[in-house]
């Protein structure tokens, strides 16, 4: 049985709904992550510290290096289909 009911749950404040989530049943939880709203918070590069910053641009890097490998490999598998069909 859980230590809090959903409805209880739902009358906490942020802060304490984050604490306490870990008091619902499976069934509660499922509700309590379905019930939240959808919109995203947005924050301002004026609050991100150096190091957010920085991990934000190597994040792009290694994004832009992933689809530059993708476009390479295949570029090669169809040079490789090609050969299998020349065969």
């Amino acid at each position: 049985m859980s230590k809090l009911s959903f409805e209880e749950f739902m009358k906490l404040n942020e802060k304490d709904k984050c604490e306490r989530y870990k008091d619902l049943s499976k069934h509660d939880k499922f509700l309590a992550r379905i019930s939240q709203p959808i919109t995203p918070k947005i924050v301002s590069q004026e609050e991100l510290t150096e190091e957010e910053k920085e991990k934000i641009k190597k994040m792009k890097n290694d994004t832009k290096s992933l689809e530059e490998m993708e476009k390479f490999a295949e570029k090669h598998i169809s040079k490789l289909k090609k050969m299998r069909k020349e065969k």
